[in-house]
């Protein structure tokens, strides 16, 4: 057989495919372009589509799942997710899961343990601001909507302001924890003499020390985590709560006589800690602020029925429920605190609230 050479022709050459290359501009095409696709196709769905973390709010109550503080606490959680669309999560921790008492919820927003929760003014007055001891005048307000009604107007305003420098975020006050009265195992109180050498627990707040030691009692500032063993143990013979409290926090297991003397009324002032508030968007801001004014109004109407229901089950536990009759014993001895409030506010302020209070009172 001949080779090709020897018959005079050429042998075509073999190509290495293998280093056939495409032109750099198609081969690198493709490789370019899916990224371009991918983002602009992600641009057309909407970011709803993709999950989100929630972001999530620890609120905090004091008191038992029953009682306003927590109820209005749940309503607050209930609006706000809803609102948000899922982007907010609010965990309650009631009964003092998260803050045993008012100081340590404070204190809680101040280091971010806290982020949400509503604060009786006295405690507040008691250790931060003076001027929030105020609402705490005994036997200053008719009725709880007469409290209501200041509150809702400048001095409210004034005093939710004062919060900023706390660390907090105000927004409203809801209701409170009802009228204080004397709870006791020694004895009714149906004068300030009845209460000569009983010993009456009372927070660690001056207007509340000083009104029992005007009464006649003596008082032991003690927080509120450690009352109730203190009362089931003897340790001291009663304290003033309001209604509400007792039966949502199970003092009338225990206790024998519960005396009206509505000495003071604590609101609650409903607030955020403003580090978490202020790196929230504007539109999750929004629903913060909608929410609460929801909670503030229902926790004022669960104070309302709660404290209906919470006589009702304290006589059917066989506690003795009186009225203090003639109350104006127990308001002149109280005198001697208004002076003292007004050395520890102001003057100016304590006129201003006196005055508005007056303003505003109900009709007789």
């Amino acid at each position: 057989m001949l080779a090709a050479r020897d018959a005079g022709l050429t042998a075509r050459p073999r190509w290495d495919t293998s280093r056939v290359q495409a032109p750099d501009d198609l081969q690198e095409a493709p490789m370019k372009r899916i990224p371009a696709v991918v983002l602009a196709l992600s641009l057309l769905v909407p970011a709803a589509a993709f999950p989100q973390t929630p972001i999530t709010l620890k609120l905090a109550t004091i008191v038992g799942v029953d009682h306003p503080f927590s109820t209005s606490a749940v309503k607050f959680k209930e609006v706000a997710e809803a609102k948000s669309g899922g982007r907010l999560k609010v965990e309650v921790y009631p009964a003092g899961q998260l803050a045993k008492n008012g100081t340590v919820m404070m204190e809680g927003m101040q280091l971010g343990t806290v982020d949400i929760g509503a604060n009786d003014t006295p405690t507040l007055g008691a250790k931060w601001d003076p001027k929030f001891l105020m609402p705490d005048v005994p036997f200053l307000w008719q009725s709880r909507e007469h409290l209501w009604k200041v509150l809702d107007g400048p001095i409210g305003k004034e005093l939710i302001t004062r919060l900023e420098p706390l660390g907090a975020k105000g927004f409203c006050f809801g209701g409170g924890y009802g009228f204080r009265n004397i709870l006791s195992n020694k004895r009714a109180v149906t004068t300030p003499a009845d209460l000569k050498g009983q010993t009456i627990r009372v927070p660690p707040v001056p207007t509340l020390v000083e009104t029992m030691k005007a009464f006649g009692a003596n008082p032991v500032p003690m927080q509120w985590g450690e009352v109730y063993l203190a009362m089931k143990q003897g340790t001291i013979d009663g304290l003033e709560l309001p209604a509400g409290t007792v039966t949502s926090d199970k003092f009338h297991e225990i206790t024998k006589y519960y005396s009206i003397t509505k000495h003071t009324y604590p609101p609650g002032l409903w607030m955020m800690a403003s580090v978490k508030y202020n790196a929230l968007p504007d539109d999750l801001k929004n629903v913060i602020d909608q929410s609460m004014q929801v909670a503030c109004a229902q926790h004022r109407q669960d104070e309302v029925k709660q404290e209906i229901e919470a006589f009702a089950l304290m006589k059917a536990k066989g506690v003795q429920i009186n009225e203090v009759k003639d109350i104006r014993e127990f308001q002149e001895r109280a005198l001697p605190v208004w002076k003292f409030l007004e050395t520890k506010v102001g003057k100016e302020f304590f006129d201003r609230v006196v005055a508005e209070a007056k303003a505003t009172a109900p009709a007789k």
